[in-house]
């Protein structure tokens, strides 16, 4: 199975895009072909791809359905489909709630290096514009995140 992963750091058995600067660093996550968005349009580079995993939408969206195999899918992550009208579009909802035992899965998995996490920056709880104003930049490797308890 082929999947282009575009606009996002999370990949597998995968081609994905980077800029220039994190072709490395997305190859070590394990991407087995990495694209440079800035130097190749990655439908000039990739085709046949089964799934399409979109971190960006707009024009990048748009781009990646002439990547698909038939019966390839898209996967976005980064904007609604209300208006589209591509024939191929159907919704589907995700609802987040906390749940303290996946929470608890999680970082055993975090703890036991099968699942690894990125942060840019750590600001302290009384920080929160700062850490706000520097996400807002994007750009970024990895997460912004609070600290609430003081070291």
């Amino acid at each position: 199975m082929k999947i282009a992963v575009l606009g996002t750091g999370m990949v597998g058995n995968a081609i994905a895009t980077a800029s220039t600067g994190n072709l490395d660093f997305v190859r070590s996550l394990g991407a087995n072909e990495v694209i440079d968005y800035r130097a190749t349009r990655f439908e000039d580079a990739a085709r046949d791809i089964d799934v399409v995993f979109d971190g960006v939408g707009g024009d990048t969206l748009e781009r990646s359905w002439a990547l698909l195999k038939p019966g390839g899918k898209v996967v976005t992550v980064a904007t609604q489909s209300e208006s589209r009208v591509e024939p191929r579009v159907r919704d589907a909802f995700m609802l987040v709630r906390v749940d303290g035992s996946q929470l608890a899965e999680i970082a055993k998995l975090i703890d036991a290096g099968e699942f690894r996490v990125f942060v840019e920056k750590i600001f302290s709880l009384s920080e929160p514009r700062e850490a706000y104003a520097h996400a807002q930049r994007g750009k970024m490797r990895g997460k912004v995140a609070l600290r609430v308890i003081q070291q």
